[in-house]
Order: structure tokens, then C-alpha cells, then sequence
């Protein structure tokens, strides 16, 4: 309409009436202001539709709605091929990564720093593939870098990369040749061939000419020690400036040794101390490593990592061996490690690997922990049943034996004979009552004050732990019988939480008029008290001391010393007779 005296383009319809907003016109959209008619052109918000989008400024499709990539002259933008939407952050296109942003909606590239994912990537500035997002290795103005093949962050600091150590300063760029790492520690060196380039490298190394040899696990510049070459089994030595001694006689410890050509040390066949270390030669230079069996008869084992003679505990192979901290001789046998750092006993079969598990020794049977083949004794409990390994030699026991003051009787397998029986139909299952384990101070005994016997006090436990929260361990009474509730050992709620933390053991004695029930019942109560007394190091004494001073003690002991206001067992005992005396006397020697 410029010749009609307004600058702007319109579009009139086939009525001839000035159209206004969106119209797709000869399959191209355009956009028509809603009060002038003027054609839009450039980048246009359309607020109803939330999108920015753009209309070519171009002659020769003015106004048309464009998709796709665009170049304009401040920059490369992208459309959204159904919306002509532009695109604004991270975009997936065609199988590569691009960014927009996200204000303009132009085309990033270089090096670009997102902020909401923390990270620096770089977008190619090549035109190939311009704004692309690059992974991997990349050369960008003559200068290495290491893109995230997944995240294309850029690496810095050190980096391992396809089993290859880099390093990369904090822009990103590569870096070759020494290097001071860890605060100076270590000195290593990253190649400067195209081969290798930028790569860690290790042992034997020629640099500049120079021979140098680095650690083969860190890579570090070694000075002034002894190596050993895995591959050719020789040993070579680095000096104090960090170079290879070769085709010159050195001194190591003002001993003079002579190095080939090669670098390798030349020595005699046999053993030899070199700077505090003992190695073993064979012909050729050659040290020798693994198990070894020397001219005065010890079996000795030499490190395949540094051929050094090895001491002490070592892992070899996924096993346990032991040599002597003085001579290297490999141990068999019983071995007190405490010499060693651990207080344990363990054993090395003929072959010097640690044994664990059961193990039958010259006719005698062991226990192992399975863990640290520490060597078990005192009483274990398995399933229900108990045996006993010595204390003084770790032996399982059979027969007869005087434990804690305690006699006891073992059958040929080691398990212990009671002298009572016990039911578990009222015992509590895993995850009942509580789980914790009590400390060895007291054991402590109960009656069940109610006219009531055993089997109608273990099953109220039972049936009402979670409820009333009060049980013992065992149940005593109807004829002798013993009844168990709670696990031996474990805290049981007889007692108040002191009492109750510091005794493994609880038991309840049911009631009877009928005398020759009640002595039955007595005697398997004592039998119970002592028997468990001795398991757990208890001393037989009854109601010894006070608070802290261990042994056996009865509700009304607890109840003057601890916590309470029961007063059992005495006023039951008493309807027969049995004294706190008698009591005592039969907990200390049995009845």
C-alpha cells in the first residue's frame, strides 16, 4: 500500500475484503495484524499459541511462515517443522545434539556452559557440521580436548579413558610430557608421540634420549630404587635422577653392582640381599618369584610384583599363608598371630593355606571362623543341641569334663548330654520378643507366684509376649520338665531392663502342693541354673554383692539391688523346706 500512502503489505480475499490474523494463502501461512491488516514479518510472538515463530523477510517469499533450519544474519536458527515454532535449549535433531538459546532461540557453538546440567560441551564451529554437539577426542584450533562420549562434558583434571590415563587442565586442554601430580608426590608423563599421544606412560621409558622408568600401577617417576621386570624377571635400577643405570657399575647402599647394556643387574646364582631385600637368582640374571624351596630347606615365596622374599600374612591366589617375620619360612601348623598383629589362633595345613569350618586335626575336631579362620573355643550352640571346643587347645569335647565348675557330659560327636529334657513347643520364633544379646553378669531365677505349673506359664509367655511383654527363658515345674521360651543368651523381660540386659538367661519355677513333683521340679530347676551357669561363665555363687558383682541371683536380689518389688522364689521354696542356704549350697555343688 505504499503507493497508497501506508507502509505495509495486506492481503485482500476474493470478496475483496482485507483479511486479518492467521491465513494459509497458496500453502504458505502468514500472519495479518488484527486491527491494521499489516503482514508480519520477522520474529513474531503469537501469545494464544505460546510460540515464537518467524516470517521471512526475504522478497521473494515475504511474509511466509518458515520451518526448519534458517540462516539469518545474526545466526542459525531451528523451526519446528509442524508448528514453525522456534527452538529454544537443548534440541535433538536428526540424531545429534544442538542448543538454542534460551531467550533468542539462535544457535549455539564453541564452547558453551549449561548451566542447569553443570557442565561445559562444545558445538561444532565446523560448517560440516555446524552446531552439532561433538563427543570423544576432538582437535579444536590445534589444541586436544575430551568430550563425554555420553554427556559431552568436557574433561579436566586426571582422566581414564579406554583403559589409558590423560590429563587435561581446567579449559580442557591436554596435556603431554612431565607432570607434577598429587601436591608434587608423584612426577609422571604423558606421551608426546602421535602413537600414544597424551597417554600415561609406564616402566621403561626413552624420553629426549634418556632412560626413564615409571611405577607400572600409578605411573609415577621412580628415583633411587630397585625394579623388577615383570616380563624379562631381571631387575634394574633407577638412580637418585630418575635414570636407568645401564652398561656402569653403581652403588646401592655403598655396594657396588654392575648393569648391562640392557640396564638388567648382573649377579651370581643364589640369594642375594640387595638394599634390604632378599631376591633369589637364577641363571642368566634372572630372579625367581612365587614359592621357592632354598638350599637349607625353607619354603619361601618371592613376590611376582617386586621378586622381593614376602613375610609375614599374605594373600596369594585368593588364600592365607604365613611366613616366618624373620626368615620368610612358610608355617604350618597351629600359629598364635598375635606376634603378627591379630589376636587369633589359626592353622596352616601341610600346604601353608589357612583352614577354616570344621577340621579334623591328628584325630581331634576343630571349628574355624569361616571368615578369618580364627580358631573357635568355648560353648557354641547349634540348633538346639551345645558342644563345647576347649579353651586352652580349641579341641571339641567328648566325655566328661569340669567346665566353669560345672560337670557336664559329651557323647562321641561332641554333643552335650543334659541331665533334663527340653520341650520347645511354647519357644519363641525369629523376630519374637527381643533379639538383642544380653551381657554375662547375672542369671537369674524366678517361681511363677500363681498356683499354676509350667506348661500353662511358658504358653501364657508364648501366646502373650507382644501384649504383656514379659517372658524368661525357661519354664521349669509339672514333673521336671523344662520348657524354653526365650532364646539362651538373648535378652528376655523377666526382670526390668538393667537386670534383664545383663542376664543370657532367666528361669521360672512352677508351683505344686505335691512334694515328690516339687523335689523333681527342684532338682531339674538347679540342674537348669548350673548347667546354664556354666555356658555362659557365670559364678555359682547365689545373691553375692550388689549391683555389678556377678553370679546367680534370685527376683528379691534384683529387687533390692536393681529395680523391683518381687521377692521371688524364696516364699515358694520355703513350702518345702528349701532355705536360701540350701539353695545356694546345691547351685554350688549340685544335687
Amino acid at each position: 500500500l505504499a503507493p497508497y500512502g501506508q507502509n505495509k503489505t495486506v492481503y485482500y480475499a476474493s470478496n475483496g475484503q482485507m483479511q486479518f490474523g492467521q491465513k494459509y494463502i497458496n500453502n504458505h501461512w502468514y500472519l495479518f495484524d488484527r486491527t491494521t491488516g499489516e503482514m508480519a514479518i520477522g520474529f513474531t510472538n503469537i501469545p494464544d499459541q505460546n510460540k515464537t515463530v518467524y516470517y521471512s523477510e526475504d522478497k521473494s517469499k515475504l511474509g511466509q511462515m518458515q520451518f526448519g533450519w534458517q540462516d539469518l544474519n545474526n545466526g542459525r536458527y531451528y523451526l519446528d517443522t509442524v508448528t514453525g515454532a522456534v527452538q529454544k535449549g537443548q534440541k535433538n535433531i536428526g540424531g545429534y545434539w544442538y542448543n538454542f538459546d534460551k531467550v533468542t532461540g539462535k544457535m549455539s557453538v564453541g564452547f558453551t556452559h549449561l548451566t542447569d546440567q553443570n557442565k561445559t560441551v562444545y558445538y561444532s564451529e565446523d560448517k560440516a557440521k555446524l552446531g552439532q554437539m561433538l563427543f570423544g577426542f576432538q582437535t579444536i584450533s590445534g589444541k586436544t580436548y575430551y568430550f563425554d562420549k555420553v554427556q559431552g562434558t568436557v574433561a579436566t583434571g586426571e582422566k581414564k579413558i579406554d583403559n589409558h590415563m590423560y590429563l587435561f587442565d581446567s579449559k580442557g586442554v591436554m596435556q603431554v610430557g612431565f607432570h607434577d601430580l598429587d601436591g608434587g608426590k608423584r612426577t609422571v608423563y604423558y606421551s608426546e608421540t602421535k602413537s600414544n599421544y597424551g597417554q600415561m606412560l609406564y616402566g621403561n621409558q626413552v624420553i629426549n634420549g634418556k632412560n626413564y622408568y615409571f611405577d607400572t600401577t600409578t605411573g609415577a617417576m621412580r628415583k633411587g630404587t630397585l625394579v623388577f621386570d615383570k616380563t624379562n624377571h631381571t631387575l634394574s635400577y633407577v638412580t637418585n635422577e630418575g635414570l636407568v643405570a645401564k652398561n656402569m657399575k653403581y652403588k646401592i647402599n655403598n655396594v657396588e653392582y654392575v648393569f648391562n647394556v640392557a640396564g638388567v643387574l648382573e649377579h651370581l646364582q643364589g640369594e642375594a640381599n640387595i638394599a634390604g631385600n632378599w631376591y633369589l637368582f637364577d641363571n642368566n640374571n634372572h630372579v625367581l618369584i612365587g614359592f621357592q624351596t632354598l638350599k637349607d630347606g625353607r619354603k619361601v615365596y618371592y613376590s611376582p610384583d617386586n621378586a622381593q622374599m614376602q613375610y609375614g600374612q599374605q594373600n596369594i591366589d585368593g588364600q592365607w599363608y604365613l611366613f616366618d617375620k624373620v626368615n620368610g619360612s612358610m608355617q604350618t601348623g597351629f600359629k598364635d598371630l598375635t606376634p603378627y598383629g591379630q589376636n587369633k589362633t589359626v592353622y596352616y595345613a601341610s600346604n601353608g593355606q589357612m583352614q577354616y569350618g570344621k577340621q579334623n586335626i591328628d584325630g581331634h575336631w576343630y571349628l574355624f571362623n569361616n571368615v578369618d579362620g580364627a580358631m573357635y573355643k568355648g560353648w557354641l550352640m547349634s540348633g538346639n543341641d551345645w558342644y563345647y571346643y576347649n579353651q586352652q587347645n580349641g579341641q571339641l569335647q567328648t566325655g566328661s569334663a569340669v567346665i566353669n565348675g560345672v560337670g557336664y557330659n559329651f557323647d562321641g560327636n561332641g554333643k552335650q548330654i543334659l541331665n533334663y529334657s527340653i520341650d520347645y513347643r511354647y519357644a519363641l520364633p525369629a523376630g519374637e520378643g527381643s533379639d538383642e544379646t544380653a551381657a554375662n553378669n547375672y542369671l537369674i531365677l524366678h517361681e511363677v507366684g500363681t498356683e499354676s505349673g509350667a506348661a500353662t506359664n511358658a504358653r501364657y509367655f508364648h501366646d502373650t509376649v507382644d501384649t504383656n511383654e514379659a517372658y524368661v527363658t525357661f519354664v521349669v515345674g509339672d514333673g521336671g520338665k523344662v520348657y524354653q521360651v526365650g532364646r539362651p543368651g538373648q535378652v528376655s523381660w523377666g526382670a526390668g531392663y538393667e537386670a534383664n540386659h545383663n542376664a543370657p538367661v532367666q528361669i521360672e519355677l512352677g508351683r505344686t502342693y505335691n512334694s515328690g513333683q516339687f523335689w523333681q521340679d527342684y532338682v531339674t530347676y538347679v540342674r537348669v541354673a548350673r548347667d546354664m551357669a556354666g555356658k555362659y561363665g557365670i559364678p555359682l555363687t547365689l545373691d553375692a554383692g550388689g549391683a555389678g558383682t556377678r553370679g546367680i541371683k534370685s527376683h528379691y536380689w534384683v529387687t533390692k539391688n536393681i529395680w523391683g518389688d518381687h521377692v521371688d522364689p524364696y516364699g515358694y521354696l520355703s513350702r518345702f523346706g528349701v532355705t536360701q542356704a540350701k539353695l545356694a549350697h546345691d547351685l554350688l555343688y549340685g544335687v
